[in-house]
């Protein structure tokens, strides 16, 4: 003889108040690999956006002389 399990049914609202269960532990990695993905996409781009700038005071200096 099995076991059934129990079952609500359709027109009961018992389970429109469920929580869904994340662990901990996957939310704190999604926060952890988006701080590295932030940190190296900054780490890229700041030097890039320094040159630029650079480059355009030099190209201004020089065409005002």
């Amino acid at each position: 003889m099995s076991i059934d399990p129990e079952v609500i049914p359709p027109s009961s609202s018992a389970g429109k108040n469920a929580v869904s269960f994340v662990p901990k532990w996957a939310i704190y990695g999604a926060i952890g690999l988006g701080v590295l993905v932030v940190v190296g996409m900054l780490k890229a781009l700041l030097p890039l956006i320094l040159m630029g700038l650079l480059i355009g005071f030099i190209w201004k200096q020089a065409k005002t002389y």
